[in-house]
């Protein structure tokens, strides 16, 4: 029998998942906090990607029905609030897909549920919402799935849908990765209000950028983490380059009065860098300087 899947956090990325878990025939089910979002869910009946229909059904996370298999894809800053709402209804050898932004949220859903078969994943698609429930995949990227301890089966099945999919046996470094060149460009683009691309344009963004990056690195090189070939700053000025006329999704959290995902990217590289015993000021200026913009910001919702 082919078992539901449950997606935690109906934003982009969850939606485009539960498109993609659809096209392979798996039942799918957005679990929704807000009575009023899953009033709007209704009214529409299905979710739309690329002018094509996905039916997939919707309810609050206070249902009771048993959960077997999650997609946890909500903001990491709601990850706590969102699994303390379901965790009740997860069977005991659930199965879980962790996709969110930086580090530390992947290992606190892992030690939550000790008996649940866990994976961690990371994504490079582009995908954003027209309007409810109709989104755009604005840029196709690869989503690798693995798990920091073993390789489970359940994982292969994935590939087989029309999103670019690979088993990763270094997630935790790719996770790395990806949070290193979202230190060196989310912050700063949120500060100053940016398109990604003005980073390297701007000397004194750039300055700031290499001194960003020395410190990632030092950090990185602390926790065994080998990040690149060259150097990051190569790297991330080459993003910066790739997605110049882009907007980071930190920016457009400041700019829509919504708190960031900071603290699970330079607030957890800062917190590493504490543990061992590494200075990283110009991380922590700009942790400091966003945690400052959250002022007066209400909590976002999943």
């Amino acid at each position: 029998m082919i078992q539901r899947w449950h997606i935690l956090g109906a934003g982009s990325i969850g939606c485009l998942w539960a498109c993609n878990l659809v096209s392979m025939g798996y039942p799918v089910t957005l679990l929704l906090r807000n009575p009023a979002k899953l009033d709007i869910f209704n009214s529409t009946g299905a979710i739309t990607l690329a002018e094509k229909r996905y039916s997939v059904s919707a309810e609050l996370t206070d249902t009771s029905t048993e959960i077997d298999q999650l997609l946890i894809t909500t903001k990491s800053t709601d990850t706590i609030t969102a699994l303390q709402s379901i965790k009740e209804r997860l069977s005991k050898n659930v199965k879980v897909i962790v996709l969110q932004n930086g580090l530390g949220s992947q290992q606190w859903v892992k030690d939550q549920l000790p008996d649940a078969e866990i994976a961690w994943a990371s994504t490079t698609d582009g995908v954003w919402t027209k309007t409810p429930f109709n989104l755009v995949h604005a840029g196709k990227g690869i989503t690798r799935i693995g798990s920091p301890i073993t390789r489970y089966a359940w994982v292969a099945a994935l590939e087989k849908g029309f999103l670019k999919v690979e088993q990763d046996d270094d997630i935790a470094a790719t996770l790395w990765r990806k949070l290193a060149i979202n230190c060196a460009i989310n912050p700063l683009t949120a500060v100053y209000q940016c398109k990604n691309g003005e980073l390297i344009n701007n000397p004194d963004y750039l300055a700031t950028m290499v001194a960003i990056c020395k410190e990632v690195e030092l950090v990185a090189e602390s926790e065994g983490i080998e990040l690149f070939d060259g150097p990051l700053i190569e790297q991330a000025c080459h993003v910066a380059e790739l997605t110049a006329e882009n907007y980071s999704s930190m920016m457009q959290d400041i700019q829509h009065q919504r708190i960031t995902e900071i603290s699970h990217i330079t607030g957890y590289l800062c917190e590493r860098a504490k543990q061992h015993g590494l200075h990283t000021p110009t991380n922590n200026t700009y942790l400091r300087k966003i945690k400052k913009l959250h002022e007066n910001i209400k909590t976002s919702a999943y």
